[in-house]
């Protein structure tokens, strides 16, 4: 087999092949056959690669290769990085590649396909077929007759039959997101092949005993239960996924972020409006309510921009097995005291202790106290101010003061573009102004998150705290989420050696809107 390139005279390539030598690569690809059809991808190409070994007997030569290419798109592309660190979109089909490699390598001289449009409807794909036949003097052929790849005639008329082919598809393609716009609109399920866990198969129908998890989860993850603990308590319980897989952490958040399952219906991962801007329903019935699914979405979501947690930090609080680890202040410099451990020199055990940290961390590590009392002292004063809570039977906070002023501010933005729009307005005048209005409105959003935020504490405090706390289900962080809802910080005050503790020593810090 020849290493260099064939010898090009009058606009052709001179391949010269005794039909006895040729080493054929046959390759046989399917797009996915769409339902009603009958007939299943590995099926068509297995009729093509039939029809392929007599149409290649009657040329002559040895079949190397076969090449199946079931459920393979030659239209549909995917982000892949490009060698320059870049990402670009490309057609990626492996076994097409490796026929294309075995070819380059003299491991085969010759391939057969079907149809130009089963080899490629990807312009890219044709040139590389084209320069393995000039290069390397491969002898290409299709059953119908269709490729010419030796001649700069046949060339250009490839190519017209690619881009034709690649220009049918692309009108298939925005006929089917058409349709799967309309449906959406109409509210019908779209989506993967596995049903959506909570529902039945047709995807309508909830699944009694998977919606009655979810359902049961929600008040749990109000009162602090986050999607980490949630995953691992699921996965003891024996709770299955749909497909039979451990949960994660993602899992559950995915589950519980998705509009689908207060009944909202999506389209490229966006909430589907109608005309009047209200979220189109879905037809299937939905597991939790919209106040459920924002509360929800409220409580697992990071903090707001410029919104601070617990102790002034930009995240939720760390997660930590000393129970006090987020709230406890260093009475001297007002550091953030760590939880940790030292051995007790009477019964040399392992206790544990709250303690400020080194200068070198930001503290001042003048003060260290056992951790057992700080906290059965707090416990007995969180649970003393939920009953208090209870007790007073808490109404809900009075509705949001600046609702209208918000729904002012869209309206003029939706009145702005509609006279922009119809000429009313001047660019020069419309945007500036425009820009103002969604800044105002991204501010009144974020206060009314902040607003609903604790409108959900005053809400969802545990009934029972003091019944609850040692429960083995009420975990590490739904106490410290119950702390969080009546205090702020804990501060802890210096004493002598050999003091004992005495509350005289805690600083609790309540919550303002306690």
């Amino acid at each position: 087999m020849t290493t260099t390139p064939p010898r090009r005279e009058r606009g052709r390539t001179l391949i010269e092949r005794d039909p006895d030598q040729l080493v054929w690569a046959l390759s046989a690809r399917e797009s996915k056959v769409p339902s009603g059809r009958g007939a299943d991808d590995e099926g068509q190409v297995d009729h093509q690669l039939s029809d392929l070994r007599k149409f290649v007997k009657g040329i002559g030569g040895r079949i190397e290769r076969e090449v199946p290419e079931p459920n393979v798109s030659s239209f549909r592309r995917k982000r892949v990085k490009l060698p320059d660190g870049t990402f670009g979109y490309r057609v990626v089909r492996p076994d097409w590649e490796a026929i294309l490699t075995a070819l380059r390598r003299g491991e085969c001289n010759a391939l057969a396909v079907v149809d130009i449009d089963r080899a490629t409807r990807d312009p890219r794909i044709l040139e590389d077929l084209i320069d393995v036949v000039e290069l390397y003097g491969v002898y290409v052929v299709s059953m119908t007759g269709n490729i010419d790849l030796s001649s700069d005639a046949g060339i250009d008329s490839a190519r017209s039959l690619v881009n034709q082919r690649n220009s049918e598809s692309r009108n298939t393609s925005r006929r089917v997101v058409d349709g799967k716009r309309r449906a959406a609109y109409a509210g019908k399920n779209h989506g993967g092949r596995m049903r959506p866990f909570g529902w039945r198969k047709d995807r309508l129908t909830l699944n009694k005993r998977e919606s009655a998890h979810i359902k049961e989860a929600v008040p749990r993850i109000l009162a602090g239960v986050s999607p980490l603990i949630l995953a691992q308590q699921w996965n003891k319980r024996g709770i299955k996924t749909v497909t039979g897989v451990p949960w994660l952490a993602a899992t559950i958040r995915g589950i519980f972020f998705r509009p689908r399952i207060c009944g909202v219906v999506t389209h490229h991962g966006d909430v589907l409006r109608d005309e009047n801007g209200n979220p189109v329903r879905g037809q299937w019935e939905p597991i939790l309510t919209e106040e459920q699914y924002d509360a929800v979405k409220r409580a697992w979501s990071p903090a707001a921009r410029g919104e601070q947690s617990r102790l002034g930090a930009k995240g939720r609080g760390y997660r930590t097995i000393y129970l006090l680890s987020p709230f406890v202040r260093c009475g001297k410099c007002n550091a953030r005291m760590i939880g940790t451990a030292r051995r007790d020199p009477r019964t040399k055990r392992m206790i544990p202790i709250y303690r400020c940290q080194a200068k070198g961390a930001g503290g001042c590590s003048g003060i260290g106290r056992v951790a057992e009392p700080i906290d059965e002292y707090i416990k007995a004063l969180v649970i003393a101010d939920q009953q208090r809570i209870e007790s007073r039977k808490v109404e809900e906070l009075p509705p949001w003061s600046k609702e209208k002023e918000l729904e002012g501010y869209i309206a003029r933005i939706e009145e702005s573009i509609r006279r922009y729009e119809s000429g009313e307005f001047s660019a020069e005048r419309h945007f500036p102004s425009l820009a103002r209005m969604e800044a105002k409105v991204a501010e009144l959003r974020r206060e009314q998150h902040r607003y609903n935020a604790r409108q959900d504490a005053r809400r969802n405090f545990v009934v029972d705290l003091a019944k609850e706390w040692d429960s083995p289900e009420f975990t590490m962080e739904q106490k410290q989420a119950a702390i969080a809802k009546s205090l702020t910080a804990v501060v802890i005050q210096s004493a002598g050696k050999g003091v004992r503790f005495h509350p005289d020593q805690l600083i609790p810090v309540f919550r303002r809107d306690t």
